[in-house]
């Protein structure tokens, strides 16, 4: 008999939707239909996981992203595949493997999965043609040279990641060269061809819906100014802490795209408007600017005056609706972040607390003040992180700032 798992409820959002014979509790029984043992659908709702699978199949094959990065893959594919039968390459595989595995959705990250690609099968076929050349011909000799070569590249390649692929590419030529003349020959062809099918790949990546990783970064960023706006005057700790888990993944994403978008400016000294290194810095300092706001408004709420909270929130929903707005400006290329909108929500917060208010009254206006001032200066920092932005002259020694 199938094993029945604990009733759930439908999401709270749900609850108020449906009527009261819908929102009653419901049981799932485990392993049905399309559902591997023990597993229920994702959401609430009664569905089999055979249905959720094939709408998220359907939702993939609507994402401009997923299906443009297939459209990629596959012409680079097919045109490695053509080179290497019009020039008859003699392991001409080679070259569409690598053509393949290097396509990925941003120039960014193609050029970091080629320069990955070529120093493991460089190493790789170095170590492997020197230790072919002083190790005896033979099973023996093959068998010396294949323990060492792939053991001392997978030490290295613990420590650097780069490096990842050459004991593949050394136990490939050892293995498949017959004798030590063959190792030469196979060393050379493997190299070259591997070197097309990254240039084919890298053609394909210009070509074919080009995609800039800064595109992306952009638009973390508004995802993460958003998760900000929603944690400044998030409802409950729960719901606070929900965010902070989408806030964790959102940073992640911005680190791989900020070392994409780094990877495209081929050693330029600018490659594009925004500096990755910076923008990041800037958004995990407005990450704890925004996280002291909403403790403080939590202790109001909790301990404060009513008067001070309900204040404290409208000083929060003015600097949330800021960051929405910011959020759409810098998704779509817009300008900078401009911490004057913040200057004027701060200055409303005299006007929080009551005359003749409590101590803590006036400390929690004053710590919400200083979290302000946090933020104000994150957003500043997030402004001079985009290139064109003008960052105001350092005064001279003896000159006041105005």
């Amino acid at each position: 008999m199938a094993r029945q798992l604990r009733p759930r409820r439908y999401p709270l959002a749900l609850d108020a939707a449906l009527p009261p014979s819908a929102a009653a509790p419901t049981a799932f029984v485990a392993g049905g239909a399309g559902c591997p043992p023990g597993r229920a659908p994702r959401n609430a709702l009664p569905v089999d996981c055979a249905q959720e699978n094939g709408m998220a199949i359907v939702d993939v094959l609507r994402d401009d992203r997923a299906w443009k990065q297939g459209v990629r893959t596959a012409v680079a594919a097919a045109v490695s595949f053509l080179f290497a039968e019009a020039f008859s390459l003699p392991q001409g595989y080679w070259a569409v493997i690598s053509a393949v595995l290097i396509t990925q959705e941003t120039m960014g990250a193609t050029v970091q999965a080629v320069r990955v690609r070529l120093m493991g099968t460089f190493a790789g076929a170095a170590i492997g043609f020197l230790l072919a050349m002083v190790t005896p011909s033979g099973e023996w000799g093959t068998l010396v040279a294949l323990v060492i070569s792939t053991g001392w590249l997978a030490i290295f390649a613990v420590r650097y990641p780069s490096l990842r692929i050459a004991p593949m590419t050394a136990a490939i030529m050892l293995v498949a060269a017959p004798s030590h003349a063959d190792v030469v020959v196979s060393a050379g062809h493997r190299v070259l061809e591997i070197l097309i099918g990254c240039l084919i790949g890298i053609g394909v990546q210009l070509l074919v819906f080009p995609r800039r990783a800064e595109t992306l970064l952009r638009s973390e960023v508004a995802e993460v100014l958003v998760l900000l706006g929603q944690v400044i005057v998030a409802p409950r700790d729960g719901a606070n802490a929900a965010l902070d888990g989408k806030l964790d993944e959102a940073f992640a994403r911005l680190d791989a795209f900020g070392q994409q978008a780094e990877a495209e400016r081929f050693g330029r000294e600018h490659g594009g408007a925004v500096d990755p290194d910076r923008v990041n810095h800037a958004l995990r300092h407005l990450r704890i600017a925004v996280s002291g706001l909403h403790r403080v408004w939590r202790r109001a709420l909790r301990d404060g005056d009513s008067h001070v909270a309900a204040g404290l929130r409208a000083v929060g929903e003015a600097i949330r609706a800021y960051l929405l707005e910011l959020a759409a400006e810098f998704g779509h290329g817009g300008p900078a972040a401009n911490s004057r909108r913040v200057v004027q929500a701060a200055a409303r917060l005299p006007r929080v607390a009551p005359p003749g208010g409590s101590a803590a009254d006036d400390q929690m206006v004053v710590s919400y003040g200083d979290a302000l001032d946090q933020a104000k200066l994150a957003l500043d920092q997030l402004r001079d992180a985009v290139t064109g932005a003008r960052t105001p002259p350092r005064p001279t020694p003896g000159q006041s700032r105005s």
